[in-house]
């Protein structure tokens, strides 16, 4: 009989990067230094730069069923984690990423003790990665994560050196050990549920002209971070006035009404727009205080005035513009109803 021969396994490699950058932070001068926080939805916010990347080398400590997407590592890419038997056994490193990872050529080390959580992403531009997220659908779904990215050149070069000391401790992942981790491995006790976004505020309405003069000095800065975390129309600027400042507070949530510019009166075909939470209030001397309103979702739908007023009077309550209503009350909760697609994604 014919022997059979087995195909060798065909392996991924990434291809070369584009010449421009694609993501909004990197649009300027090429010798600029980078550094960018990334907070909350950190796997989402890394996505960009991991997909840039044409060489990854990583230290995660512990890697979850998710880890093949959220890092998509190929042929040449390096990543450490903690394979030992107590991190095996907790439900910790799941074999089946590892097996994977193997097959399409990517070197798999264990390193005992790790718990760091950094990457180097080679390319056009090197980034560095440092934070607190593992490699799973727990951190990407229900830890609140932080990470913090840069091209400086001196921190890169230190990555790169502190992962070369930590390829050069590890021990190299191979068939054997799979074997023993299958047997080792129990899958976690709790299964991860999905994090709750929503945490309940003040419920302020309040108006809103839309104006179209630039937003002075501190506060303009403070708005381009925000939608460079956030995205572009996520941020809303609310102009008070004086002496607002002292009652809207950071984290509490605002129903915007659109008011024309002279009468400032919410009419009952005003358009009346989604909570949105205030992230920062924004002071300078001889200037109005500006609240910076984020909505962490889509855009949705405008309702009316009247619908927000009707819902309010329907739950017992009256809308004060100077005063907002407790975060429990039935009058915030008949406000949040009106947006249900809102209420569930923030």
């Amino acid at each position: 009989m014919c022997e059979a021969v087995q195909a060798a396994p065909v392996l991924r490699r990434r291809p070369s990067p584009p010449d421009t950058a694609s993501t909004m932070m990197d649009d300027r001068c090429d010798d600029a230094t980078m550094i960018r926080l990334i907070a909350d939805d950190t796997w989402d916010g890394l996505d960009s730069y991991l997909r840039q990347a044409t060489r990854k080398r990583a230290a995660i400590a512990y890697i979850g069923s998710t880890a093949v997407q959220l890092l998509d590592l190929v042929d040449g890419d390096l990543i450490i984690m903690d394979g030992s038997d107590a991190a095996l056994g907790a439900g910790l490193v799941d074999p089946d990423v590892i097996d994977a990872w193997l097959a399409e050529g990517v070197e798999v080390r264990s390193l005992w003790g790790l718990h760091a959580k950094v990457m180097l992403l080679e390319g056009r531009r090197t980034r560095a990665v440092v934070g607190s997220a593992n490699a799973s659908a727990r951190s990407r779904d229900q830890l609140r994560e932080a990470a913090v990215v840069t091209d400086d050149e001196g921190l890169c070069a230190q990555v790169s050196e502190q992962l070369d000391v930590w390829q050069a401790e590890s021990e190299e992942i191979d068939a054997e050990w799979l074997v023993r981790a299958r047997a080792v491995y129990r899958p976690p006790v709790v299964a991860s549920q999905p994090r709750s976004h929503r945490r309940l505020s003040r419920l302020w309405v309040g108006k809103a002209v839309n104006e179209t003069t630039a937003l002075p000095g501190k506060a303009a800065v403070v708005a381009e971070r925000l939608e460079q975390r956030h995205g572009r129309g996520t941020v809303f600027p609310w102009r008070m006035h004086r002496g607002d400042e002292l009652t809207v507070r950071q984290g509490d949530e605002v129903v915007i009404v659109d008011v024309g510019p002279i009468e400032q009166k919410a009419r009952r075909n005003s358009r009346a727009w989604a909570p949105a939470r205030v992230a920062r209030v924004v002071t300078e001397p001889r200037r109005r205080p500006v609240a910076l309103l984020v909505w962490s979702h889509s855009q949705p739908e405008p309702r009316t005035f009247a619908q927000v007023e009707e819902a309010v009077q329907a739950a017992g309550g009256r809308i004060d513009w100077n005063r907002p209503f407790d975060a429990h009350s039935s009058a915030a909760k008949a406000l949040r109803d009106l947006w249900p697609i809102s209420n569930e994604r923030q």
